[in-house]
């Protein structure tokens, strides 16, 4: 006896073709399409005071190969510097209207500045040229997950830290899934929606690429006087 079988949706009934491969199920997550809330950026946020947070920039510039300058009375040299500006009761600090790739503030830095800190934290952003999301959480100065999602062909991963420091891998869409507390084979991730969620959780109640909605504390300008090592992002 032959069976046919169908799909009725909000948009009719469909006959299914159960001659057909079974479908990839991660598959349909890549549609080549981005929302994009957000432009190109990366900040950090810490749990710390303005003051507290411009001292540790300064303490872990050098390991770093980067001299620093507070140029927070001369405006007309803010253009191009590190921001560090108050978020509430945090302190997001960032590098607006530079150009990704020429960013000084990388994730190498944020784990030095939180290590310093030793308070939470998040080191988190945007890339549109692979629609690439990334989010790494910090509590007490260390990392509890580094994850990364791209829509197009990128930087994809999830990485859970032990109090130890040893990582566990696993698939990006399965852990965002779970963090928000819906069923791993959901097709409905929300992506922005678990990078704020945690970020809210933080304590961040806005995210300003630009960071034009939060008050300036300090404006450093940098050089880097030794270029890091391959592997620092």
């Amino acid at each position: 006896m032959n069976r046919e079988w169908f799909l009725i949706d909000d948009e009719g009934i469909h006959p299914l073709d159960m001659t057909k491969e079974p479908e990839n199920f991660w598959d349909r997550f890549d549609g080549g399409v981005d929302d994009a809330p957000w432009p190109p950026f990366n900040q950090v946020a810490v749990d710390a005071s303005p003051a507290k947070t411009v001292e540790a920039l300064h303490n872990t510039a050098p390991g770093l190969g980067v001299d620093l300058e507070d140029v927070s009375t001369l405006p007309e040299r803010w253009a191009g510097g590190i921001v560090v500006a108050e978020a509430g009761a945090l302190t997001v600090v960032g590098e607006p209207g530079v150009d990704l790739e020429e960013r000084v503030m990388a994730l190498r830095w944020t784990e030095a500045l939180l290590g310093e800190l030793g308070c939470d934290g998040a080191f988190f952003g945007y890339d549109p040229e692979a629609g690439t999301l990334h989010l790494t959480v910090f509590s007490d100065g260390r990392a509890e997950f580094a994850w990364c999602d791209s829509l197009r062909p990128g930087p994809s991963y999830a990485m859970v830290f032990d109090d130890e420091g040893k990582c566990r891998e696993e698939d990006p869409r399965r852990f965002a899934l779970r963090m928000l507390e819906m069923p791993e084979t959901s097709p409905l991730l929300d992506r922005y929606r678990f990078v704020w969620s945690n970020l809210e959780r933080l304590g961040l109640d806005v995210v300003s690429p630009e960071m034009e909605e939060f008050p300036i504390a300090a404006v450093i300008g940098s050089q880097v006087v030794r270029q890091m090592g391959q592997g620092d992002s």
